[in-house]
């Protein structure tokens, strides 16, 4: 990375040659705090404008660039001596605790080049296998009673004739007893605030995509059909940096068949895209927020209750900044409230709720070019 340390801009040294004199000066100290005050990468995490939502552990060693090709730690004079070699690490919505760093250390013995590097362990709690878990339910055997149609779903086959309860797979594997939900997610209270200017003239037309890790998690209750490969349910267009969606305008979902222990590690993403009204322009996206569908407070030996609901105030991601890096303007904030329904009895009065209020009944669908959700 090349991020230097930056002590001194505050109040510029004269020469060169006495800024590289002052931070050789800290480096001999070990006054690692100081260094790290006036490091840029640690300036531009804070500002948003680099790697948003990512760690770092602790750093308790000399800067690592720009040294001599040597065993031992020389510093080269054209540069200011920095922490250049980083690691950084980033874990989905809610699995924020499941990786924690246990030794970060740099190695100065090395010489094979101009950076000293560095090397760190981490200890890792393994979250739900849902890949695995698909693979093997699938091929598992799935057959189920006669007559009844079926729909493929992100863990087995479900019956469609069963969509608000719970369905048992049969088959020689060790999968003769799964229980399959079909969990409701109702999105209340979406507001956009503050959001950056898009539009050549200034202002901002937005409106929210909704999508899922894994994608073949979601299925669009509003529209009563399984969305199709490439498209993706959405909320209205409005207009301006502060807008909110009444609840009819945003899309109720419906999440394919999935076990109840495998629901708090998936994430529902939620992506604001900017509706370019020019003849065959393209819509641009703002940023995207991840929310996990788990209850405040959840651990892996909890049971999920009936019904919870997640509220979220974020900030908008693009790539890995909150900021707009040309105007310097935070993105924007999504916030929220997920209201989930997990068994078969909650989840039939959810959708009775939903309907009596007309929950997703202006949703739309749209095709979703990759540009929704990408990473720059």
């Amino acid at each position: 990375l090349n991020a230097a340390a930056a002590a001194g801009e505050e109040t510029p040294f004269p020469t060169d040659e006495e800024h590289h004199g002052q931070v050789l000066r800290l480096v001999e100290q070990g006054d690692w705090g100081a260094l790290l005050g006036a490091d840029q990468l640690a300036a531009s995490r804070a500002a948003g404008e680099a790697f948003v939502g990512f760690e770092e552990g602790p750093i308790a060693f000399a800067p690592t660039f720009k040294v001599e090709r040597s065993s031992e730690l020389v510093y080269q004079q054209k540069r200011i001596p920095s922490y250049c070699d980083r690691v950084l690490w980033k874990s989905a919505a809610g699995l924020r605790g499941a990786v924690s760093q246990t030794s970060l250390a740099a190695l100065p013995r090395v010489s094979t080049s101009d950076h000293k590097p560095v090397v760190a362990t981490f200890s890792l709690t393994p979250s739900e296998a849902l890949r695995g878990t698909m693979q093997e339910v699938r091929s598992g055997g799935s057959r189920g009673s006669r007559g009844s149609s079926r729909k493929s779903s992100l863990f087995g086959n479900v019956s469609s004739s069963l969509a608000a309860g719970s369905v048992s797979f049969t088959g020689s594997r060790a999968f003769a007893s799964l229980d399959v939900v079909r969990p409701t997610v109702r999105i209340r209270g979406l507001s956009a605030s503050e959001l950056v200017d898009m539009d050549y003239t200034g202002g901002c037309d937005p409106y929210c995509v909704v999508s899922a890790n894994p994608y073949e998690l979601l299925y669009s209750a509003a529209r009563e059909h399984v969305l199709r490969k490439g498209e993706a349910a959405a909320s209205t267009v409005k207009h301006g940096q502060d807008c909110t969606w009444p609840d009819d305008e945003v899309p109720l979902l419906r999440l394919r068949g999935v076990r109840t222990a495998a629901l708090p590690h998936t994430t529902l993403l939620l992506a604001v895209l900017d509706k370019d009204n020019v003849i065959l322009g393209k819509d641009d996206p703002v940023g995207v927020v991840q929310v996990a569908l788990r209850p405040v407070g959840w651990s892996q030996d909890s049971d999920l209750p009936p019904s919870f609901e997640v509220e979220f105030d974020e900030p908008l991601v693009q790539g890995m900044a909150s900021t707009d890096l040309k105007s310097g303007r935070p993105l924007g904030r999504l916030r929220g409230t997920l209201s989930i329904a997990t068994t078969a009895e909650a989840i039939e009065e959810a959708l009775a709720e939903a309907r009596a209020d007309g929950a997703g009944e202006k949703a739309r669908t749209v095709k979703l070019g990759a540009s929704a959700f990408e990473r720059r």
